[in-house]
């Protein structure tokens, strides 16, 4: 049994003494200690906390791709992200600002000297964000008026190399940079070829300029495939077309050390929100498999690979709310759809609509209402209805701009017509959003939405931010969006007041996954601005979140949106007794120090995961 404070995020938000747990790892009794120890031996086995710890349920991710989050630390160096404001960077002051330009970053990627042995070989690069990483001309000895985003192909030959394929992940996800060698990877051989129909039937796109040339800017993980297909030898191309078996055990000591971070922030249960087909699946179930591993994952399949590859809706092997004796396993299936949307609001393809548009003169200057993957809400419902028709799926989809959500809305009221689905729909970022797009959220859930004439029967809609856009993105998106769309993003206070449930997660690897972060950041809504984070403000006050509703809604809430809520999410009888030790209550510091909480500890089944 545990002892201590015990924070339950059940229905009252109890806050408990003691909790006992079975055999089968179980919670059997929550309460006063005097009431938990009845009918236990008096020399069970008892985890007292110590004075200021307070035990909470296990912290739950609902959003993060986990091979590009092992991945970014494989490729060391070639990771160049920039650098997170004061409270949640670790990193010192040189190597910051080798990261806060775009071409000093391209610079910090130690590059072998071209060879015959390499000259083939890609160069990766990941995680750089032109959106908050200035442009400074000249550099790398480059002339001319443009800029990187207008023609990054340049930059990549002067500042990484001319002479091997150099590809660039933008922190996005939705972006990537590549230079003349790399399309000639693609192309055969050739300095340019017509875009795969693959590419652009997906959604993505190779941007070009107004001679018809490639401007080296690739959009959407479907623009930049082909280039990660011809990566032979990269890790990159290993997670995706390896034999997954192969690619953990020749790495599995790299691999555990990316777990060990999402267990050390109190992570129990990740969602792997994007696999792409069997052999990802194959490496998620083979992972979660691994002798002592500290985490239970869950996996969305994306809607395109599910049938191609013949994947279907299936969870644990048993259901402990059902079975006393069933002890949970660390694979819990794959369970969940996703379908994109819309792009990425930072990397200038967010999906926007009247009265939202990308502001010209910033960032995004020319992409007017961006672009989305879908031509309109009957394609939504074309991809999407084989699944939502056959039940057995949970459906979600990425999100991120009005226009985006606005289709979306749109899609699943017309499926609800058709079909009455019972299960959680989950819109994922709902990022750039405006109120009356929250207000028939609320409609849709309660049954009050009209479409076509037709009053929708009511659809359990729910909504994910990446509450990380508010505390890293927040004074750029104020620069790059209409006035007065930036204080709205990721708009808990219209989730609370139209009754949206919500939730936090990181889009792992665009932000680090540390959930105790999340909850400082919808707590103040503090943002900084980019390079030198000397400008700082609150980015609309009127959608702060109580420490309550944020610790919510990274456990409770998020494993409802997963279909795990009858399992872990909070510390009940009956429930699987997955605990996170803190060593201090986030429901009583000062909210800026929630984030600088340490995690003494992590539990699965009420066993130490260290």
């Amino acid at each position: 049994m545990f002892v201590g404070k015990i924070l339950t995020v059940d229905a009252k938000d109890s806050v408990a003494q003691a909790v006992s747990v079975d055999a089968a790892g179980h919670i059997v009794k929550v309460g006063s200690e005097k009431h938990v120890r009845e009918g236990l031996r008096a020399d069970v086995k008892t985890v007292q906390l110590s004075p200021g710890q307070v035990l909470a349920p296990g912290f739950v991710e609902p959003h993060m791709h986990l091979g590009p989050t092992i991945i970014q630390d494989l490729v060391g160096t070639h990771n160049i992200a920039p650098c997170l404001p004061p409270p949640f960077e670790g990193r010192d002051a040189q190597e910051c600002g080798r990261l806060a330009d775009i071409t000093s970053a391209l610079q910090s990627m130690k590059v072998a000297p071209t060879s015959p042995a390499n000259a083939g070989e890609f160069i990766l690069g990941m995680n750089l964000d032109p959106s908050r990483q200035q442009f400074l001309p000249g550099r790398c000895g480059t002339t001319g008026p443009a800029t990187f985003s207008q023609r990054p192909k340049d930059f990549l030959d002067a500042c990484v190399s001319k002479d091997r394929p150099v590809l660039v992940l933008d922190q996005s996800g939705h972006l990537a940079y590549a230079n003349d060698k790399a399309f000639a990877a693609v192309c055969g051989g050739q300095p340019k070829c017509p875009v795969p129909d693959a590419v652009t039937q997906a959604g993505g796109g190779w941007v070009v300029d107004d001679k018809g040339e490639f401007t080296g800017v690739l959009q959407e993980s479907a623009g930049y495939a082909p280039f990660m297909a011809a990566m032979e030898r990269s890790h990159l191309a290993g997670l995706q077309e390896a034999n997954p078996r192969k690619l953990i055990s020749e790495n599995l000591p790299a691999v555990m050390k990316s777990i060990e971070k999402l267990r050390a922030a109190g992570l129990t249960t990740i969602t792997d929100g994007g696999v792409t087909g069997r052999k990802q699946l194959d490496a998620d179930e083979l992972l979660a498999q691994e002798k002592d591993f500290p985490l239970r994952i869950t996996g969305v399949v994306t809607y395109d690979t599910a049938n191609r590859d013949g994947i279907t809706s299936a969870g644990p092997g048993c259901d402990p709310a059902a079975d006393k004796d069933c002890v949970l396993p660390r694979w819990l299936g794959a369970r969940g759809i996703k379908l994109w949307v819309d792009g990425s609001t930072q990397g200038c393809t967010a999906k926007l609509a009247p009265p939202i548009s990308y502001r010209q003169g910033g960032h995004c200057d020319g992409a007017g209402e961006g672009r989305a993957d879908v031509s309109g809400p009957d394609e939504i419902v074309k991809d999407l209805r084989p699944y939502w028709t056959a039940g057995d799926w949970m459906i979600q989809t990425h999100v991120n701009g009005n226009g985006a959500n606005r289709w979306i809305v749109s899609a699943l009221a017309q499926m609800q017509l058709e079909k009455r689905a019972t299960r959680p729909v989950l819109l994922i970022h709902h990022t750039v959003v405006d109120e009356s797009l929250s207000a028939d959220i609320g409609k849709l859930r309660r049954g009050e939405y009209v479409f076509n004439g037709k009053k929708v029967p009511a659809l359990d809609v729910r909504v994910t931010h990446l509450i990380g856009h508010v505390a890293y993105w927040g004074a750029a998106f104020d620069d790059m969006l209409s006035p007065g769309a930036g204080p709205n993003i990721d708009p808990i206070g219209w989730d609370k007041k139209y009754g949206n449930p919500w939730s936090l997660h990181s889009d792992s690897m665009v932000t680090p996954a540390h959930p105790l972060w999340y909850m400082q950041q919808a707590v103040t809504r503090q943002t900084w601005a980019y390079p030198d984070f000397a400008k700082s403000y609150v980015l609309g006050p009127q959608h702060r979140a109580t420490a309550a509703e944020a610790l919510r809604a990274v456990t409770m809430e998020p494993a409802v949106q997963q279909g795990l809520g009858t399992w872990v999410g909070s510390v009940e009888p009956g429930k699987v007794a997955d605990f996170v030790v803190l060593g201090g209550d986030p429901l009583t510091v000062t909210p800026d120090r929630i984030g600088a909480i340490p995690v003494v500890n992590t539990y699965l089944g009420g066993v130490p995961t260290k």
